[in-house]
């Protein structure tokens, strides 16, 4: 099995690899190194979750899920990207992202994106205040300051095709605020109505965008959407794995 990859990062890392063949499928590295190594690991994990999730065309499909050892890596492009890792800073932009994107296209992503956001809620739903809220070590995001910002990013993400005109239209303020998971329904539902109405003038050609000043497309867009869900489910899984062994240590 050969995967395309392509790597964005910052100099001294953190590094991202994306197999923009299977949306949503990332990894992290410190170095550009670990996210090569790191590639077939992450690729076949991917599959296994998309399995998981009962993805349409691995339940149709007789051919065994791909282990490691059988995914064969192609490095595509390695861009680097100032400030690459920290909020609201800029990420690569890699040739398939000028593809137009299709129907097809946006029902796989919105898939892809529910199955995140099934991960999420599973660890999340019930959760008290006093855990959503707790400080993690080092003064990193809460969980409820993760879901936020999870939440934020589905706006930021319409803003950078639509603009802000018609991202305010889509997703009018105030927004809800008493309850967030009540809060993330509300934006994931009016976004992904968004996305699957997207104009046809819309879903090709680049569009530069400001804050920061950086080239977009439907397709980036639409990748971006279910990779920053799951990179941040993994974020909101560690903090609460961190929160457990303080616990078990205090005990």
């Amino acid at each position: 099995m050969k995967q395309g990859v392509y790597i964005d990062g910052a100099p001294g890392g953190p590094w991202m690899g994306h197999a923009l063949g299977e949306v949503g499928c990332i990894w992290l590295g410190r170095t550009q190194g670990e996210v090569v190594t790191g590639a077939p690991l992450a690729i076949a994990e991917f599959h296994a979750w998309l399995a998981r999730h009962g993805e349409p065309a691995l339940a149709s499909s007789s051919q065994d899920l791909p282990a490691a050892a059988d995914v064969v890596v192609e490095v595509k492009d390695i861009q680097v990207v100032e400030g690459f890792g920290r909020s609201g800073s800029a990420v690569g932009f890699f040739e398939p992202d000028l593809e137009p994107v299709t129907d097809d296209d946006i029902d796989l992503a919105v898939r892809r994106l529910g199955y995140a956001r099934v991960d999420l809620l599973e660890m999340v739903g019930g959760l008290p205040g006093e855990v959503l809220d707790r400080r993690p070590p080092g003064g990193k995001r809460t969980v409820r300051e993760n879901l936020i910002h999870i939440r934020n990013c589905h706006g930021f993400y319409l803003t950078r095709i639509l603009g802000m005109e018609g991202t305010m239209a889509v997703l009018p303020e105030p927004w809800p605020e008493d309850d967030i998971l009540a809060s993330l329904d509300w934006v994931v539902v009016r976004a992904v109505a968004a996305l699957r109405d997207l104009p046809p003038g819309l879903r090709q050609g680049v569009i530069r965008a400001d804050h920061p000043a950086e080239d977009w497309t439907a397709r980036k867009m639409l990748r971006r959407f279910v990779e920053h869900e799951r990179e941040h489910v993994e974020v909101v899984r560690h903090t609460l794995e961190a929160r457990e062994q303080a616990v078990g240590t205090a005990r």
